[in-house]
């Protein structure tokens, strides 16, 4: 399986689980301000997850390579 593929499938089955409640708790008044920010921090959250996966990836790969 090629590498790209693997982090596809890394990816999509490490997904939240169940809705997120974040909007209950976002008050009306600013919701354009905390909307942003909540799009920031998801945009952020994707990247670190990305990160975590290559990692996890290149783990893979030395241990496959010491066999």
């Amino acid at each position: 399986m090629s590498r790209s593929n693997r982090r596809e499938d890394v990816l999509s089955a490490w997904q939240p689980r169940g809705g997120s409640n974040v909007h209950t708790f976002i008050p009306l008044v600013g919701l354009s301000a905390n909307q942003r920010l909540l799009e920031r921090l998801e945009a952020e959250n994707a990247q670190l997850r990305g990160s975590v996966v290559d990692l996890m990836l290149q783990l893979q790969a030395l241990r496959d390579g010491a066999r």
